[in-house]
């Protein structure tokens, strides 16, 4: 055996376990991350069904709030038009 296989061989005989003990802590550290990752996707899944709602919820109550608006506007436009009728009466009178 030649001192190059000699190298080789103890190399293997030291290198081996250790390499394949990173392999498997790296497939351990990669499991958790994996299982990590899909808690995080759930909670993220829920957090933008919640924005979502709150969002609908919001539109729904702006909605109503320019409908009122609108409603006070057209009362502000009659009451307008009476008070323009009364001043027109009272000077024609």
């Amino acid at each position: 055996m030649s001192v190059v296989e000699a190298m080789r061989q103890v190399l293997q005989d030291f290198l081996t376990p250790d390499l394949r003990e990173a392999r498997a802590h790296r497939d351990s550290v990669e499991k958790r991350f994996d299982i990590l990752e899909k808690g995080y996707d759930v909670r993220y899944q829920a957090l933008v069904q919640r924005l979502d709602s709150i969002e609908n919820a919001n539109a729904v109550r702006y909605q109503a709030i320019i409908q009122r608006l609108e409603q006070i506007q057209q009362s502000f436009a009659f009451d307008k038009r009476i008070y323009d009728l009364e001043a027109e009466k009272t000077r024609s009178a």
